[in-house]
């Protein structure tokens, strides 16, 4: 890995909860895109870069991230018509998973393991972990809750179905009320995005 290279929240969520235990992309949990493209606009509200009028995301400043997929991200945002909310998580998700692991390979975080034939009934991409302590670093910011970027981290992994909420809920509600209104709106965008899909799989 380069020295001084850090992931982003959409880095970390990837590093933390996308991959399973083995580094592949399960297939079988299509919900977690939304988490990712959750991520990136979380992580750009949290840097004060975009906010929501009236249900739609616009762009705050002329201030450019230094992460290139987020660059892209608001290039997008900024050069499109305003959108909802959850209209940007699903336009998002679609790429989101490749254009996050090409940062990681370049950032030499991950790298691709190449198919091997003849490939298994159950086959997914699949990433090997050449830094673990990035790995290990964005696990425990999962568990933190340090900061706002490990509550962000936390609250998507809950909001994707991946992290238990307590009986109550009231563990998950007082996290959710900590974030601004931005990353909340998004959160509950990437939550209504990924029921449907849950839904199916229990099928």
């Amino acid at each position: 890995m380069k020295a001084g290279v850090t992931t982003s929240l959409a880095g970390d969520f990837m590093l933390a909860v996308y991959l399973d235990g083995q580094g592949r992309v399960p297939t079988y949990r299509t919900g977690l895109d939304f988490g990712l493209s959750g991520a990136m606009l979380m992580e750009l509200a949290l840097d004060g870069l975009i906010h929501t009028v009236d249900g739609r995301i616009v762009v705050v400043g002329a201030a450019q991230p230094r992460d290139r997929v987020l660059a892209d991200v608001l290039v997008r945002i900024q050069s499109s018509r305003k959108r909802t909310v959850s209209q940007w998580v699903r336009i998002l998700s679609g790429s989101a998973h490749k254009r996050l692991a090409a940062g990681l390979i370049a950032d030499r975080v991950l790298v691709r393991t190449p198919w091997r034939l003849p490939l298994p009934t159950d086959s997914a991409r699949r990433y090997d972990v050449l830094c673990s302590e990035q790995q290990g670093a964005a696990v425990r910011s999962l568990r933190s809750g340090a900061d706002d970027r490990s509550v962000a981290l936390a609250a998507l992994a809950t909001a994707c179905g991946v992290a238990s909420r307590d009986q109550d809920g009231s563990e998950y509600q007082a996290v959710v009320r900590s974030l601004s209104p931005t990353c909340t709106q998004i959160l509950t965008a990437v939550a209504a995005c990924v029921w449907p899909v849950a839904l199916c799989s229990w099928d």
